[in-house]
């Protein structure tokens, strides 16, 4: 699922999560970091060990970059 309201369905409700510049920062760095173990973790396992594999590395990814397009929304204001 692409986290990015423009690819919602018209008759979904839009939430709205409020937190300042530096801690959207803060947050966005952090899912970065656990994003890259992730790959890396997963990198790592030997053939048949993909029932290891963390979860939720796509849904990492996505809030990750709703975040960075946020911040580009920000600093281009």
């Amino acid at each position: 699922m692409i986290l990015d309201v423009d690819y919602g369905e018209p008759d979904e409700r839009v939430i709205t999560i409020r937190m300042t510049k530096a801690q959207a920062e803060w947050a966005q760095s952090g899912l970065s970091d656990i994003a890259c173990w992730v790959r890396g973790f997963n990198a790592a396992l030997k053939e048949g060990e993909s029932d290891r594999s963390p979860m939720g590395l796509s849904e990492i990814r996505e809030l990750n970059i709703a975040l960075k397009k946020a911040l580009d929304r920000v600093e281009q204001q």
